[in-house]
């Protein structure tokens, strides 16, 4: 069976090791070069080819995957690429986008006889090479079973979430959870430091109760042994993230909308005294081990 090329836009942490794992399943894979050469040259070394912009890469493929760093990003491309589109063509964006610039891309593609589909993803750059990442969708349900085919080639787990703008949807409210919670770990844990709460000893008791959490097993864990990586996400995207979902609840009237906008604030304040570059795990680090923003 014929596999569809692949081209990649965003070849970085994330986007390198889904399209590692989209070669791996035999599918032709093109990619627009990268600030950061390195994902990129292992790529072409794993039979990848490389091509110079985005509409170049467009050019060459069937399907458009696209992991860049936020939904303005991805409106810009919609400018420059929408109208290059042909029949038959499909974008998959992976960015942790807004809802409503997912179904204005869709929109404008379907003019062309093109398809969209938002597909972000839960997961970080292990599960990324590993293929073991969650793929959160949403397109026509006519489309779902192409758009299955391709993101099932790193993911583990897909699931259908509704029309375009659904996948997007759902995954800003996964990371209103998860990064909400980092927020909560960062500053219960410096406050138990603070008043000479053992660390290690709060964490196992949050271990066996109903304060257990994958980010508390990510983060807490390796940071008790001074591991501050086990969360490889920037306080900065956290933010964009809390940003945008703070909108999505607002737009729906939902009495969350002041949480949301409290954790959004709280990220924000970070970002302001120079620790937007660090990994969010990175809060947990106690002050007299340094507040730097570098790694």
């Amino acid at each position: 069976m014929k596999r569809e090329r692949v081209g990649v836009v965003g070849a970085g942490l994330m986007g390198a090791g889904m399209a590692g794992c989209l070669l791996r399943a035999g599918h032709p894979v093109v990619v627009v070069a990268h600030r950061n050469r390195d994902p990129v040259d292992r790529l072409l070394k794993a039979g990848a080819a490389e091509s110079p912009d985005p509409g170049a890469v467009l050019g060459a493929c069937d399907v458009l995957l696209t992991c860049v760093p936020n939904a303005d990003v991805v409106g810009n491309l919609a400018d420059d690429l929408a109208p290059r589109f042909a029949e038959g063509q499909l974008w998959i964006d992976v960015t942790t986008s807004r809802p409503e610039v997912s179904r204005d891309v869709a929109a404008r593609l379907a003019e062309r006889g093109a398809v969209f589909a938002d597909a972000p993803v839960t997961g970080g750059p292990p599960q990324a090479e590993e293929g073991t990442l969650a793929s959160l969708v949403g397109c026509d349900s006519g489309e779902f079973g192409r758009v299955e085919s391709l993101v099932g080639a790193y993911s583990k787990v897909v699931r259908h979430f509704g029309g375009v703008g659904s996948g997007h949807a759902a995954k800003l409210l996964n990371n209103l959870v998860t990064q909400g919670t980092m927020l909560l770990l960062a500053d219960a844990y410096q406050c138990a430091a603070e008043l000479g709460v053992d660390g290690r000893a709060l964490y196992d008791v949050m271990m066996a109760g109903a304060a257990r959490s994958g980010t508390l097993e990510k983060a807490v864990g390796p940071s008790l042994d001074g591991k501050y990586d086990g969360m490889r996400f920037t306080v900065a995207n956290a933010v964009k993230d809390l940003s945008y979902a703070h909108d999505l609840i607002s737009a729906c009237g939902s009495e969350g909308t002041e949480t949301a906008a409290a954790l959004a604030e709280r990220g924000r304040r970070e970002v302001e005294r120079g620790r937007g570059n660090l990994f969010v795990s990175e809060l947990l680090r106690p002050p007299e081990s340094g507040d730097s923003d570098g790694r």
